[in-house]
């Protein structure tokens, strides 16, 4: 059903319909479709409660991921935030807003003075006090838990960080969501990870992202400053910046810390001084083995070859090159003679040439498990390196081959 302003009361009947029916998704498009200029306080509440539902249990109350389900509780806040004037003085604006930061990881003292407001103007509501008692039981526990790493942290010096920064496109990063990701890829090599046991994520919902989740360039540019003044908290407390990911209306801040200690408090001065309308969540997880990092932020073979990829192009541009189409040539290695003919027999039927074919059985240069060296080339446009070296690395692969890199004659 389509809202009108004739037809109000039969939509929210519907909405309440699918809501009982336990139709999230289908509330949400419902109430999304709603122009900005046509969404008052009952829109934007109901809007809330369904974000919320979806986000705690789910379509047909089958669950909701917690990477999904953190966007969508950010979304309730920033809708709820909204329409703040109207609704501080109701019980039920009170009690989404305790509910949205209750379910978010890490968040339950922020639900206190509004769950405390809520039973403020609903005595008689037992499930206010209920809140504020399981907020103060979290909260609690994360204190002790801190104040106990706090107590173990290392005397050590800070480790001596190398940086290696690259920037590349993930096309399934969490639930199988495109991702932009730029992360230090020294830390692959840091032998003191074990002395950072605690990852942080802090998550800012974008207010204006595109249908890939990404931000507009406008807002992306706007939010740079959040990212230069986390790295400044995090090295005021000589711990490590892991990466930053753009996904799924947000940007996801990731670094590795010896304890998450005073962290709270300075990311929550930070953002209410300089970006105030903005909603976040920061959570500490335990991950001394940094899964994150090597699983999640660090790149599969083919996504390392795209960031190598792009450096050499840009390389080549900053060197004056005019970046016309010209024969690109490839190094590859095989273990055997045989393998190295079948793989430039394939290679032939796309169009690449044979340009250079060496055995270098006795040479240092390359791993003597691969003697069997091959340079072929094409002449190829950069805008298609990426697809054109992914076939390369997967034909090399069937013929126990390895890919190794390539390069051009410059061109001014």
């Amino acid at each position: 059903m389509k809202y009108q302003k004739e037809n109000r009361k039969e939509f929210f009947a519907y909405i309440d319909k699918l809501t009982d029916e336990d139709k999230y998704t289908e509330c949400i498009d419902a109430l999304e479709s709603i122009s900005i200029g046509e969404r008052d306080y009952k829109v934007c509440y109901q809007l809330a409660r369904a974000y919320q539902n979806f986000a705690v249990i789910g379509d047909d109350d089958k669950g909701t991921p917690n990477f999904i389900g953190d966007k969508m509780l950010l979304k309730s806040i920033d809708t709820l935030n909204s329409v703040r004037a109207e609704g501080k003085d109701k019980a039920e604006w009170n009690m989404r807003m305790a509910y949205g930061y209750q379910y978010l990881a890490d968040e339950e003292e922020k639900a206190i003075p509004y769950a405390m407001r809520w039973a403020e103007l609903d005595p008689e509501d037992e499930d206010a006090l209920g809140v504020v008692k399981e907020c103060k039981e979290e909260v609690e526990k994360r204190k002790q838990s801190v104040n106990a790493a706090t107590e173990r942290v290392i005397t050590q010096e800070t480790a001596e960080i190398d940086e290696d920064w690259g920037i590349y496109l993930c096309r399934a990063f969490a639930c199988d969501l495109p991702a932009v990701i730029r992360l230090n890829l020294a830390l692959m090599n840091f032998e003191s990870t074990s002395n950072y046991p605690k990852r942080l994520r802090l998550q800012i919902l974008y207010k204006n992202a595109d249908d890939y989740g990404f931000p507009t360039r406008e807002e992306g540019e706007y939010l740079y400053p959040v990212e230069d003044a986390v790295l400044e908290i995090i090295e005021k407390h000589g711990d490590i910046l892991a990466g930053v990911v753009k996904c799924d209306e947000r940007v996801h801040i990731f670094a590795y810390a010896k304890n998450e200690s005073g962290y709270a408090d300075e990311i929550s001065e930070m953002i209410s001084e300089n970006f105030p309308d903005y909603v976040y969540t920061l959570a500490a997880v335990e991950d001394k083995d940094w899964e994150m990092y090597f699983n999640g932020l660090y790149p599969d073979n083919y996504e390392y070859q795209s960031i190598m990829n792009m450096r050499l192009i840009e390389a080549i541009k900053d060197d004056g090159d005019s970046l016309v189409p010209r024969i690109l040539e490839h190094c590859l290695y095989f273990k055997t003679e045989e393998q190295r003919k079948a793989f430039l027999t394939k290679v032939i039927e796309k169009g690449f040439q044979k340009l250079e074919s060496e055995s270098n059985d006795d040479s240092e240069a390359y791993d003597t498990e691969y003697p069997y060296q091959l340079v072929v080339g094409r002449e190829d446009d950069f805008e298609n390196i990426d697809e054109i070296v992914w076939y390369l690395m997967d034909l090399a692969e069937e013929y126990d081959g390895v890919y190794d890199g390539w390069g051009c004659i410059a061109v001014k």
